[in-house]
């Protein structure tokens, strides 16, 4: 029986319209049809599912999340020494928990092995359930470089360890690209730079070299794949750009001329402004190391001028909120959209940044991202209206993946 769900609000993302009392009606998977409520002359005919009370829109998209970690310092150091089978496993009430959130789709950006590939797989497969999740696979960096371990044989060998593949030179960093793609990478992800996290002495400066991240990037675009850096130095922004990569994770010492040349390349920026202010909200917590306290203080005030230019400049900004990082829980993530807002993005743009423009990034719009007939019925509600009080999005009444409930309170 296809399914017929009432609207008291309807936003569908694909502009800032809201609508009300709409009917989406659904079969199986898709949205076959989307009329005025007043137009469904026998209900009879459907599964209803009533969502007057409620404002509706598209599932989530979270374009910066790690599964196998947890929000603590500890699962951190771990991550290079426990099995990647174990971080599958550690990982899937993770994935559950930004379904339950209202995240349907997740981008996962770097894990243990290839853990994240078989959590996508087992979870597309209806082996377990959670959000759909676009892979990394191992992300890569430089010998020494902000991903990294110091850890000995055999956790630490040569071109590889746990949670990167680690390359010296264009060669090596071409062949990493490679070999994610072969175990079923969606993407390529880089550390361009170092990370607030990272033991260097300063935040961002950069890593990998231009001539490697192109060849990564080359890799992907003869696989027909996307690539995004973690960059958070200048200098290494640029570099990413210049060699095409497709977005800028964090981005937080980002200059006039780097969002220019973003927009100019149509190069997106996924901000995260939750991890660092998570960071600087426990900021006397013993647990975080003296170096990533003093970088954190350096990145507080440059990633609000990093996303502020965006805006001014029309960089396009996709949700990413690194959740996993200390202190940034799964499932809790919806801050993001507060900080968003209080830093001067509109609602609705907002939302949107969660939908339309995340589903563009990872070239899901075809199928996901907005409320249109023919697309998946990924469909989320909140009983408060997100557009005059954003923290609504921490707070989802009900959770459509795939035209399957998951949530309905």
């Amino acid at each position: 029986m296809d399914k017929l769900i009432k609207c008291g609000k309807f936003f569908s993302a694909s502009n800032q319209t809201v609508k009300n009392n709409i009917a989406v009606i659904i079969r199986k998977n898709l949205i076959i049809d989307i009329l005025p409520l007043d137009k469904i002359s026998n209900e009879d005919n459907y599964e209803v599912i009533d969502l007057l009370d409620g404002f509706v829109m598209p599932g989530l998209i979270d374009t910066h999340i790690h599964c196998n970690l947890n929000g603590t310092f500890e699962s951190f150091g771990q991550s290079y020494s426990l099995s990647p089978a174990f971080y599958a496993l550690k990982g899937l009430p993770q994935i559950q928990a930004n379904l339950m959130a209202g995240f349907t789709s997740v981008r996962d950006m770097g894990c243990a092995g290839f853990s994240d590939v078989a959590l996508r797989d087992a979870i597309d497969q209806g082996i377990h359930w959670g959000s759909r999740i676009f892979t990394s696979g191992l992300p890569v960096n430089t010998l020494g470089g902000a991903g990294d371990s110091n850890f000995q044989p055999p956790y630490q060998g040569g071109s590889r360890n746990h949670m990167r593949a680690v390359v010296c030179g264009v060669e090596e960093a071409r062949q990493a690209a490679r070999f994610n793609f072969k175990y079923g990478a969606d993407q390529v992800k880089m550390l361009a730079t170092s990370a607030v996290l990272g033991s260097s002495d300063e935040a961002g400066p950069q890593e990998l070299t231009y001539e490697e991240m192109r060849a990564m990037i080359e890799v992907a675009e003869f696989n027909g794949k996307i690539s995004a850096a973690h960059a958070i130095g200048n200098k290494g922004i640029k570099a990413a750009i210049k060699a095409g990569v497709t977005s800028i994770e964090h981005g937080s010492f980002m200059d006039e001329e780097a969002a220019e040349m973003m927009c100019e390349k149509g190069i997106y920026h996924v901000p995260t402004l939750i991890a660092l202010e998570r960071i600087l909200e426990h900021i006397d917590d013993k647990s975080i190391p003296s170096y990533a306290i003093k970088k954190a203080k350096d990145c507080e005030q440059a990633r609000i001028k990093a996303f502020q230019l965006s805006l001014k400049k029309g960089v396009k900004i996709a949700f990413g909120t690194d959740a996993a990082t200390p202190y940034n829980k799964h499932g809790e993530q919806a801050y993001e959209f507060v900080l968003m807002v209080k830093y001067g993005m509109k609602p609705a743009d907002a939302i949107i940044s969660a939908t339309k423009t995340a589903a563009e990034l990872l070239r899901w719009d075809d199928r996901l991202g907005t409320l249109e007939i023919g697309k998946l019925a990924d469909i989320i509600s909140t009983r408060e209206n997100p557009l005059e009080d954003i923290s609504a999005l921490g707070r989802v009444s009900f959770v459509m993946k795939d035209g399957e409930i998951y949530k309905r309170e």
